[in-house]
């Protein structure tokens, strides 16, 4: 998702419904996504327990984004219309940081050979 707000923002607000009109923040958002949960997350997954610091800040960027978007929809400021597009993400964001936060490196545990 990171990519296609970094890239082709209109694109994504179209297919939700949404207005073009303030689309500079989702732009810099998909840039932050890409960086910190995408590029960030591959890097950590290389070698979790070496890159356990890493790893946090990625697990605490994805919280606090759930945490972010959740309000976001309970407070619907969203000019969408398609609903799904903007729930549906939401409940992919809390079964990725559910799952980063049970995954996550125990640095006692050595995976090595």
């Amino acid at each position: 998702m990171g990519l296609i707000f970094m890239i082709i923002p209109e694109w994504y607000a179209d297919l939700e419904g949404a207005s073009n009109q303030n689309i500079g923040w989702l732009r810099s958002l998909g840039a932050a996504l890409f960086a910190v949960n995408g590029v960030g997350a591959l890097v950590a997954a290389k070698n979790p327990i070496q890159e356990k610091s890493l790893y946090d800040v990625v697990l605490l960027a994805s919280v606090l984004e759930t945490l972010a978007l959740g309000w976001s929809v309970m407070a619907w400021e969203f000019s969408a219309t398609a609903r799904v597009f903007i729930t549906g993400p939401l409940v992919v964001a809390i079964i990725v940081s559910l799952s980063l936060y049970y995954f996550r490196p125990d640095s006692s545990v050595d995976f090595r050979p």
